[in-house]
């Protein structure tokens, strides 16, 4: 999740990395509302990137996550640390030692 004082303003003036953290703003939006239903990614503005970490259900949410990013954050690094849940039965036991 973003964060600063600057957060949630009109912060397209002044200091390029303002801009940066208003545009991380309407990723989250975007992420919550849309069909994806993401709230559990944290977004981070780190020097000239942006770092997203967090645990998607499956590849093609991971996929989708990094699609909006992109598509919010053009002219940005991105940078993700996004695990994919497997939700699948295990195929045999685990074994302890």
């Amino acid at each position: 999740m973003a964060t600063g004082p600057d957060r949630g303003h009109d912060a397209g003036a002044g200091h390029p990395a303002h801009g940066v953290e208003y545009r991380i703003a309407h990723l989250e939006e975007r992420l919550a509302r849309d069909e994806l239903a993401e709230l559990g990614m944290r977004i981070e503005a780190h020097g000239d990137a942006v770092h997203i970490t967090g645990t998607a259900p499956t590849a093609g949410r991971r996929e989708a996550v990094l699609r909006i990013a992109e598509e919010e954050l053009p002219g940005v690094t991105i940078r993700a640390d996004i695990a994919v849940a497997d939700a699948t039965a295990p195929d045999h036991p685990e074994e302890l030692s």
